[in-house]
């Protein structure tokens, strides 16, 4: 224990020496969760009053005036009268107009025979504000004429609403907001732990090699294992203390920046809540040890930091594939999922802020995580090892 606690001292001081190690191991993660929040909602709320703002240039054919006449009561709407015969895809991709709305010619026949008629809309599918808006145009104009009708008809209106539908929400919100944002949170944690672990496993392995300090340390009257272990705890900590990081600065972010709604505010606090802080690290431990390993085992014959680099970096799409899984609608944490590495993270962060994670579950993922990470620190000893790759 002695021999490794002196193998941890001295990698530590080593990689702390570097100011651009506690920039970006300590600096910029406690910064990046409040930058991002911060800047999200108020990149947010800047282009929702910027489309609300936005004039809308619309297009119509045959239009009767009362529709005119809604369209015109938003003085955001430009309206512009063509005929039919009118190249509407060329009007709208040179921006002469953003939408056009082709009513029938016989409309008024179709009003008054009280038949359906139909409206062709040419629009842009990427044009989210413009097409939101018209549709909301053209939901007013259809109540309005089906208020008409059922005048005309005499009919009262309860008539015309054979049933009314009623969301009665069993979920708390808790629940909804975790489960809907809960895959974004190791998201960030576990990319971040990525680049932590892979610079500081490169600098202690490979940088060292080309310090030409690796025969110093290795002549230590110290066993290679507890050489091995001392910088993969010190890489894992590169990871792992980040990651903590971050969780520091969602949790700061939460307490200082005002423009996040209460309710939202509210259920995040809950869902942060000492134990499921405490479970969600339980489950980085190992997982950051998994990652120190696996790179140490990859770079160990790298004879320069860009092949170092060059070795490990691919990893990062069998990282990055199972997060982007865990973030798909359908795909839950059972327990055909529960011992896939990374993925099992995203999934069980997802139930753990929600409150509904099974405590078997759970059990058996950190079971698994403490398995694939001896796995790693084996295979990493192994090749760390062989004399002819690690001193070549």
């Amino acid at each position: 224990m002695r021999d490794l606690l002196l193998i941890i001292k001295k990698e530590l001081k080593e990689l702390l020496r570097d100011k651009k190690t506690i920039i970006n191991s300590i600096v910029l993660p406690t910064l990046l969760i409040p930058i991002l929040m911060f800047g999200g909602i108020k990149v947010s709320q800047m282009i929702q009053k910027s489309n609300q703002q936005k004039k809308v240039k619309i297009g119509l054919v045959n239009a009767p005036e009362d529709f005119k006449n809604l369209a015109e009561t938003d003085t955001l709407n430009q309206i512009s009268e063509y005929s039919v015969t009118d190249d509407f895809k060329a009007l709208i991709e040179e921006e002469t107009i953003q939408t056009a709305i082709v009513f029938p010619a016989d409309w008024k026949r179709h009003m008054d025979s009280l038949s359906t008629a139909e409206v062709s809309i040419h629009r842009n599918g990427t044009k989210d504000n413009v097409n939101g808006r018209v549709s909301k145009l053209m939901d007013v104009y259809t109540t309005q004429l089906k208020e008409k009708r059922i005048a005309f008809l005499n009919i009262p209106t309860e008539k015309m609403t054979p049933l009314v539908q009623q969301y009665v929400e069993v979920g708390e919100q808790k629940e909804l907001i975790g489960k809907r944002i809960g895959g974004f949170i190791p998201y960030i944690f576990i990319l971040t732990m990525w680049g932590g672990c892979l610079l500081a496993a490169i600098d202690l392995v490979t940088g060292e090699k080309e310090r030409k300090t690796i025969e110093t340390t290795l002549s230590l009257p110290i066993s290679k294992f507890s050489v091995l272990m001392g910088k993969a705890i010190v890489a894992s900590l590169l990871g792992f203390i980040p990651a903590l990081l971050n969780l520091t600065g969602l949790i700061i972010g939460l307490n200082f920046i005002d423009d996040i709604p209460d309710t939202f505010k509210i259920a995040l606090t809950e869902m942060l809540s000492p134990q499921s802080i405490i479970m969600i690290l339980l489950l980085l431990i190992p997982f950051s040890l998994f990652l120190a390993g696996l790179i140490i085992s990859l770079v160990a014959g790298a004879t320069s930091f860009k092949e170092a680099q060059s070795k490990a970096s691919p990893i990062i799409i069998l990282i990055i594939i199972p997060l982007v899984m865990a973030l798909m609608p359908g795909i839950e944490f059972t327990w055909s999922t529960v011992f896939i590495p990374v993925l099992n993270i995203g999934l069980g962060v997802k139930e753990i802020m929600a409150g509904t994670i099974n405590i078997g579950m759970y059990a058996a993922m950190l079971i698994s995580l403490l398995v694939f990470a001896v796995l790693a620190i084996y295979f990493s000893y192994k090749k760390f090892s062989d004399e002819n790759a690690i001193l070549s």
